[in-house]
């Protein structure tokens, strides 16, 4: 009875440390696809940015990302973060300064990042649409 009692325990510690070893690794997806997201602005690869976004609503469309062609991101810092990864879902605070090219001024934007972690897919999404970048 009491070896009984000792393997349950020993299965019960298992499953809670691969447990936290699994949300260990969903939140290392979720900065990579952060980071690449962030990667893509910079180098002006908006497609690519843009193969991040899917809105969980299959009938909601991405704006137009022409006009970032305007601008230039200069810099990309996550001021914080909160995740619900039992959820899937997480909230990223970021701030871009960005050029104009044709005027050359230098802007800085507060955005927030709905992030949602598709099951299926094994893959975290943005949910939220392209920074609203000021162009002249």
């Amino acid at each position: 009875m009491k070896s009984l009692k000792i393997l349950c325990l020993l299965g019960f510690l298992t499953l809670t440390a691969c447990a936290h070893i699994g949300e260990q690794k969903k939140l290392e997806h979720l900065e990579t696809k952060q980071k690449l997201f962030m990667k893509a602005l910079r180098w002006k690869s908006y497609d690519m940015a843009a193969s991040l976004i899917r809105f969980k609503n299959p009938a909601r469309k991405l704006a137009s990302i022409e006009y970032l062609n305007k601008i230039t991101v200069t810099s990309y810092d996550l001021i914080s973060m909160q995740s619900d990864l039992a959820k899937g879902t997480a909230t990223a605070y970021v701030l871009f300064a960005y050029i104009q090219d044709d005027s050359g001024r230098v802007y800085k934007l507060k955005h927030t990042q709905s992030w949602w972690f598709d099951e299926e897919l094994k893959q975290w999404f943005l949910a939220s649409d392209m920074p609203m970048f000021k162009v002249d």
